[in-house]
């Protein structure tokens, strides 16, 4: 490779190398490219040289490097990892407190997973590592809850009201300084240049409801929101075209089918977003009020919301935005019974993990209850 010229690494895109320079990135592609030739050759078993299948070396590595991110991000950026990070790391996965891309605890498997692919990557370089927990088989129950239908519907509504302000007019002086100190803050904008305008504008913004309407659609994890850009929307025959390197847990082309209600929904916004200066050197179809990307923090800040604007009651349960792609999942599964269809619409590469989802309904729950009591009142 001519100096200057970049490092091209397999499974790894420019993004997931963004803390190393240049002369970092070339070391680590050396490193890199001897791990991903030892898991194919003999990192499945070292003693009888026999390496993982192709479909497990992407995974295996993918968290190897995720654990490499995590050290950079908690520390001066090395190429190789330590034993004591990797003690670290495994800590902070029992304590939970790294979650995966919908910002959710990983489940047990997964946990096992990544001592697992440390366990490689050490005996790759001749370590002798065992993680200092040891994480079962089972699989974890969902970290958050589902919303009923009803709910689902709620937080669309609440959706056309979010900073929506009342007609610039009918307010006092006082409310309408409160609400332009508010707008100022959506908008980005100074307070002072805050007007009518600006009032109307939101009144009829649909960037929110074209958000939650397509995830509901979808049930797209947290990270898919941060990715979509208008390149990939065909309004046309009513579908987003997600790419292998847009794609979330995911290494295949696919379509992401939309209502029609979503489908008016995104047109009415693109064509409000085009005429956003926030918008003119991005095109990412939704940006949060900073400017920037959706991740699972604001996603979570703007469902809150929402949910408060929608008055509904958590009763006792955890609602994130993972509950948006459970509850899509679920009621998918208690209209078909079909776990591929299931797998299908929310990506899953495998029927046991669509399975997650195959679970009675609130309202199912209800009927059962309402049936076997006869139904009679008092």
């Amino acid at each position: 490779m001519p100096d200057g010229d970049q490092p091209e690494f397999e499974f790894l895109g420019p993004d997931s190398l963004s803390h190393l320079n240049y002369q970092q990135t070339v070391l680590y592609q050396g490193h890199w490219e001897g791990l991903l030739k030892y898991l194919r050759s003999s990192g499945k078993n070292p003693k009888r040289n026999r390496g993982y299948s192709e479909s497990n070396v992407r995974p295996i590595a993918r968290r190897i490097h995720q654990v490499h991110l995590y050290a950079w991000d908690n520390g001066p950026v090395s190429t190789t990892l330590s034993t004591e990070l990797a003690d670290q790391f495994v800590d902070a996965l029992n304590n939970d407190t790294i979650l995966n891309s919908d910002d959710e605890p990983y489940a047990e498997g997964s946990k096992r997973k990544f001592t697992q692919a440390l366990q490689a990557y050490f005996s790759y370089r001749g370590i002798d590592w065992k993680p200092n927990i040891r994480f079962s088989e089972e699989q974890a129950t969902f970290a958050s809850d589902p919303f009923t239908l009803n709910e689902r519907e709620h937080l669309l509504n609440a959706s056309f009201d979010h900073i929506s302000p009342p007609s610039y007019s009918n307010v006092s002086p006082d409310e309408r300084d409160r609400w332009n100190a508010h707008l100022a803050q959506a908008l980005g904008k100074p307070k002072q240049s805050i007007g009518p305008a600006d009032w109307d504008e939101l009144k009829k913004c649909w960037k929110v409801p074209g958000l939650i309407s397509t995830a509901l659609d979808c049930g797209w994890r947290a990270a898919m929101v941060g990715r979509l850009t208008t390149s990939l929307v065909n309004l046309d025959e009513g579908r987003i075209q997600i790419p292998p390197d847009v794609a979330v847990k995911n290494d295949q082309h696919w379509d992401a089918e939309l209502s029609d209600r979503s489908t008016k929904m995104l047109r009415r916004w693109i064509d409000q977003r085009d005429n956003r200066t926030k918008y003119d050197d991005s095109d990412l179809i939704w940006l949060n009020r900073k400017g920037n990307q959706y991740n699972s923090k604001t996603l979570n800040d703007l469902l809150g919301n929402l949910i408060d604007e929608a008055e509904i009651d958590d009763q006792g349960r955890r609602l994130t935005w993972h509950s948006i792609r459970h509850s899509t999942g679920m009621y998918v599964y208690d209209q078909h019974k079909d776990l591929e269809l299931v797998a299908e619409i929310l990506r899953h590469s495998t029927l046991e993990a669509a399975r997650k989802y195959a679970h009675p309904t609130p309202e199912s729950k209800q009927d059962v209850i309402e049936s076997i009591q006869g139904g009679g009142t008092l």
